[in-house]
């Protein structure tokens, strides 16, 4: 991971099509996130974090596929403002998965 003189935005695409954008003034080369699939056929792409080489993309893949395998088929909470605490929605997290794509200059 190198770093150019002046931030300049960077975006990377989902395999559904959402594009992460980012502004940074070092290179990087993968996203890494997770895909979370809900009972009620939401799709959601959390956060991704940004490698600058094949290796470390590679180990964050394998940290976030931990992650994944401990969220898959627990409940979607929510915060609720009037009983001061999280709920329980009903919708649970049937697939979550770790996924990798590249950078794009």
């Amino acid at each position: 991971m190198t770093t150019s003189t002046k931030p300049r935005k960077i975006t990377a695409t989902a395999e559904n099509g959402q594009v992460f954008t980012r502004k940074t003034a070092r290179t990087y080369t993968h996203a890494v996130y997770m895909e979370v699939t809900f009972s009620d056929g939401t799709v959601v792409n959390h956060d991704p974090s940004y490698c600058g080489r094949p290796d470390l993309a590679a180990k964050d893949l394998s940290q976030v596929a931990d992650r994944a395998k401990e969220w898959e088929g627990g409940e979607d909470f929510k915060w609720s403002n009037e009983k001061g605490c999280f709920v329980g929605t009903g919708i649970f997290r049937t697939k979550c998965r770790a996924i990798c794509v590249p950078v794009n200059e």
